[in-house]
């Protein structure tokens, strides 16, 4: 099993990020009590996990993305409804009420990640009332930062399984998990080859939450 080390709220190789709440092989920060976001932040404001408005997760991607891409997303996004009493229903095409939208990066998105960020959190649109998103983007970087991994010798399963795991990440920011490093599951700061999941804990506060 091959496993390289991230960097930021987000993660990266080689610290290839991957969110801001971006996964950078992850930021390489300490497990934390608080694991769990009590704020939220609309963009361009510094940004933090945020909790979703409801437990209706409504998802779609922007323009038509590649299976190889797309498909990790829908696996990410059911690994929810299957860990958690979310559920998800995805949009096509995306609309007013959809709460995560998805970007590829350099093509559509509120910014453009460097080459070593692997994904990036977003909320667009905040609750005027109470520290939930309402509407966010997910930023999945499709450019050069993968290339890296096939010099480690991946496979495409493997591969397969880190963009699933990248995005089971971002997922995780959007419904108000911060990063924990070292716990093994979606929001660890290493990106690896094993399909992660979210611990019980994550999915305890995930639960109580929505």
């Amino acid at each position: 099993m091959k496993q390289r080390s991230f960097v930021r709220i987000g993660i990266s190789l080689a610290a290839a990020v991957i969110a801001v709440i971006a996964l950078v092989p992850f930021n390489n920060t300490a497990a934390r009590a608080d694991t769990y976001s009590a704020s939220c932040n609309q963009w361009p404001a510094a940004q933090v996990p945020c909790r979703a408005d409801d437990a209706n997760m409504d998802y779609c991607t922007v323009e038509p993305w590649d299976p190889a891409i797309g498909q990790r997303f829908g696996e990410a996004m059911s690994n929810l409804d299957n860990q958690t009493d979310l559920y998800d229903t995805y949009m096509n095409p995306c609309g007013t009420q959809t709460d995560l939208g998805g970007h590829r990066n350099g093509i559509t998105g509120e910014v453009v990640l460097a080459d070593n960020v692997l994904g990036q959190y977003i909320c667009t649109k905040r609750m005027p009332a109470v520290a939930r998103c309402d509407q966010a983007s997910l930023i999945f970087n499709i450019r050069s930062s993968w290339l890296q991994a096939r010099t480690w010798g991946w496979s495409d399963g493997q591969l397969a399984n880190a963009r699933r795991n990248v995005l089971c990440h971002e997922i995780g920011h959007a419904v108000g998990l911060y990063h924990e490093t070292g716990v093994g599951g979606c929001m660890d700061s290493t990106l690896s080859t094993q399909v992660f999941y979210y611990p019980q804990h994550h999915v305890d506060h995930i639960n109580v939450a929505h």
